[in-house]
């Protein structure tokens, strides 16, 4: 399930990057430091993004995180990404672009953190169940022999 996890922040955040944040119809900012996509740039979406992610999958899965709990948990972590989004302004690593301010990076993190941690409770229920399936299998083939 790790390596699941890893591979949907990576993706989720190049993603989101390229078609909210720096190409066509929307390019609301600019990241980066050139406007081709290079290898520098695939390794921070690789290791930052799947990284950041991972944390948040953690403490949702180790905490078994229920309804209000993962609303509050969901508007915290929104809350420090906008922080860590706000040094970065100041360091001049984003530059906002056609309107796009922080308020709305904001709304983004609660929209897409909401998204990510429904998809982390479907990769564990499934990820249970074919465990759950796997030792059922197990046993029987045991018994069998």
């Amino acid at each position: 399930m790790t390596i699941t996890i890893l591979l949907f922040f990576s993706v989720m955040g190049l993603f989101v990057d390229v078609i909210a944040g720096v190409d066509y119809p929307f390019n609301f900012y600019q990241i980066m430091d050139s406007l081709k996509l290079e290898l520098f740039d695939v390794l921070v979406y690789a290791v930052n993004y799947s990284i950041y992610g991972y944390f948040f999958s953690y403490f949702i899965l180790k905490w078994e995180m229920k309804r209000i709990n993962l609303l509050l948990f969901i508007i915290i972590w929104s809350g420090i990404t906008t922080l860590i989004e706000w040094i970065s302004i100041k360091f001049h690593v984003f530059t906002y672009m056609n309107g796009w301010n922080i308020g709305f990076s904001s709304i983004a993190y609660m929209f897409i953190f909401t998204i990510s941690a429904l998809f982390i409770k479907l990769f564990s229920y499934l990820w249970g169940n074919v465990r759950s399936e796997s030792m059922c299998l197990k046993g029987a083939h045991d018994e069998n022999l």
